[in-house]
């Protein structure tokens, strides 16, 4: 713990520490606070580290970012000794309920009457039975199920052997029977709750009570064999009991009903943070036992990104229905040890884990979104279809971990990562390939590579066409896609890889890109395109020869200009042979006075008036911008061929300025237009010339 606080020692009520809190103090190491009641009050950030909070209650408070790091929760004195209370009086109940059936069962024994006899010997087995039951099956519903069936079997044989007095009496076995499993699990619970100097003394009493009850139901005759019953009853619960209780300390699932039971009757008293926003607090070293976490009526307890590292006794701590209800969750939370463990499908949402040790861990299926995993160890962890949305691996070590389908995305921090190598598959195949990155075993990740890998990933969205590609819809559905996204441009094509007869399209996409809205637009206007009946031009799988790649480029040139076409082993041309020539290829058969003509020609049909006084008209501004594009010295005559191919697109949509799709038309032509100015130097005629005219021929759109 660090050094002592300037409250070390001293007591504090409710009023006190908000009062010093809203004055700006954050400091209340080592104070005493028991028995405070900061019900709905904002204390974040402050510190409470080695404070006694015993019985303290922060129902529904903001406590972000608070540090209880060596507290002390849970129950004061006086609530202790009410809980001991209690637990001695339903340990001397149970004592009672088993002197009630010990001289019942007991007195049977010495009677003259056979039936009864045989009823009480029946009475012995199938306490004996329940017990077993009990602790095999555990405290379940199959549990609950078995020992009813076996209470009815008795119950049904004893009537066929006895008289209809006899009956009743093997009734009362059955009942009695009964209490004696109900007394051992009050027993187990209770040994759970009170001091362990105090159960002797419990036991002490409930065999009192079994005795006095033994003796006072039975006569003179009878009282030595029905006290004997009793005492061996009240041992044997004892026994099971603590059987019982040693299985549900070691998180038996068998027994999870019974550790319920158990907390409910511990909390009460104890410290609560009911319906408390806890992001981000640490309970480092803290006594937990006795502390109540879960959700209120009103608001859920938030529990994200908290420290549990070494908290004590958390798992007698009411943890309501967080992650933490998982042992193994649990564990490693408080541990920060996961080297070797399983935790497959873990819900791990929002933990913190920072700097864990986590070598070889599984954690495939598991849900890590929005934890904290920075500097935790993942070597040869695997991390196959992990959630890991909003995670956090800052300075995180990944070396041969496996991260086969792992779900990352621009929330997710991957900076600083210390890697050599990682797998892309979990499972290696024929030829002993699990698709390691880098490929080469001899090269690993320099500092850096492992994020721009990844990066790259993230930074693209992957578009698949169906059953070959129809050129115009493709067009339509491209330009439909630049529209809605101004970021956009043909430059964002990275990839078209053939995938049997579908088309896997990749466009590089800005960080922060709505993804799924990209692939709406890209559908929307792909079916549009098909609905406008352009479907003789399908883009077929099937084999043919290589020179059709080129066929392929050449068609697609005006928009895909820097397409990189990636396994291509089955070209694929477009049928009908039907491109669009915009002389961005060598070899065109359009030369660039042919096209400067047409451009000519588009320009002279539109008006001559301006829209407005204020503004110029777009045949001036076309005509300007067309000359400074012939004029510039830095551009090839492909490259000019392409610019004026954009012209003439503006001034296509100049026809009808105020329609949606000129006006998208437009917009793409403007941006292509800058795209093929980038290169230039700022002296560049047309650089100059396109910043000034640009903006004024959108403005007529």
């Amino acid at each position: 713990m660090s050094e002592r606080g300037k409250y070390h020692g001293q007591r504090l009520n409710t009023k006190d520490v908000l009062r010093l809190y809203a004055a700006g103090e954050r400091d209340f190491r080592g104070a005493i606070l028991r028995g405070c009641n900061f019900r709905g009050a904002d204390i974040s950030e402050a510190d409470f580290s080695g404070t006694d909070i015993r019985s303290t209650r922060f129902f529904e408070a903001t406590l972000r970012g608070a540090k209880f790091c060596y507290a002390k929760g849970g129950l004061r004195h006086q609530s202790k000794q009410g809980q001991n209370i209690l637990a001695l009086l339903a340990l001397a109940l149970a004592g009672t309920l088993q002197g009630y059936a010990g001289g019942l069962i007991g007195s049977s024994f010495i009677t003259n009457n056979l039936d009864d006899f045989i009823v009480a010997n029946l009475g012995v087995v199938l306490i004996a039975v329940t017990f077993f039951v009990v602790t095999y099956q555990g405290f379940t519903t199959r549990a609950l199920g078995s020992i009813a069936g076996i209470v009815a079997v008795a119950v049904a044989f004893a009537f066929t052997l006895a008289s209809t007095v006899g009956f009743a009496f093997a009734f009362a076995v059955a009942g009695a029977s009964a209490i004696v499993v109900a007394a051992a699990i009050v027993f187990a619970v209770a040994f759970e709750v009170v001091f362990v100097g105090v159960v002797p003394i419990s036991v002490a009493i409930a065999l009192a009570a079994a005795v006095a009850v033994a003796k006072a139901l039975v006569s003179a005759r009878t009282e030595p064999i029905a006290v004997t019953v009793a005492v061996v009853l009240v041992a044997a619960s004892f026994i099971v009991s603590l059987y019982l209780s040693h299985r549900i300390r070691n998180g038996d699932p068998k027994f999870e009903t019974l550790h319920s039971i158990g907390l409910a009757f511990v909390v009460l008293g104890g410290t609560t943070f009911s319906g408390t926003d806890l992001t981000g607090a640490s309970f480092a070293h803290t006594q937990l036992k006795s502390t109540y976490f879960a959700d209120s009526h009103q608001r859920p307890t938030v529990l994200n990104r908290i420290r549990w590292y070494q908290a004590q006794q958390l798992d007698w701590a009411r943890l309501g229905t967080s992650n933490l209800q998982d042992p193994r969750v649990r564990n490693l939370l408080v541990t920060l040890n996961g080297a070797d463990q399983d935790l497959t499908n873990a819900d791990l949402r929002e933990v913190n884990l920072a700097g864990a040790t986590l070598h070889r861990i599984n954690f495939n299926g598991a849900n890590l979104n929005g934890a904290i995993l920075a500097g935790a160890e993942l070597h040869g962890a695997s991390l196959t279809n992990v959630q890991c949305v909003g995670t956090d691996f800052t300075r995180a070590y990944l070396t041969g971990a496996c991260l086969e389908a792992w779900n990352i995305d621009e929330t997710t921090i991957l900076k600083d990562i210390d890697c050599d190598y990682v797998f892309l598959k979990a499972e290696a195949d024929a030829r002993g390939n699990r698709e390691r990155r880098p490929h080469n075993p001899d090269k690993v990740f320099q500092p850096g590579d492992f994020e721009k890998y990844f990066k790259e990933m993230l930074d693209t969205v992957q578009l698949l066409i169906r059953n070959g590609v129809n050129p115009q819809a493709f067009q339509a559905a491209f330009e439909q896609v630049m529209a809605d996204n101004p970021e956009i441009t043909r430059e964002s094509i990275q990839a078209m890889e053939k995938q049997g007869d579908d088309i896997l399209l990749t466009l590089q996409v800005p960080e922060g890109t709505d993804k799924a809205q990209v692939e709406r637009s890209w559908d929307q206007g792909y079916q549009l395109g098909l609905e406008a009946g352009y479907t003789k031009g399908l883009l077929q799988g099937q084999t043919q020869r290589a020179e059709d790649v080129k066929e392929v480029a050449l068609g697609f040139s005006n928009l895909l200009s820097s397409i990189q076409i990636t396994n291509m082993n089955n070209p694929i041309n477009s049928g009908d042979g039907g491109f669009i020539n915009t002389g961005r290829m060598e070899g065109n058969v359009v030369n660039l006075g042919e096209l400067s003509g047409q451009v000519t020609v588009q320009i002279n049909q539109l008006p001559d008036a301006a829209p407005s006084r204020d503004q110029r008209s777009l045949k001036e501004l076309l005509i300007e911008l067309q000359s400074a594009i012939e004029a510039e010295t830095e551009l090839s005559d492909i490259e000019k061929k392409e610019a004026l191919g954009e012209v003439g697109k503006l001034a296509e949509a100049g026809t009808k300025p105020k329609e949606n799709v000129m006006q998208r038309v437009a917009k793409r032509a403007a941006a292509n237009l800058r795209s093929i100015t980038e290169p230039l130097t700022e002296a560049s005629n047309l650089v100059t010339a396109c910043k000034s005219l640009l903006p004024l021929i959108l403005a007529v759109f």
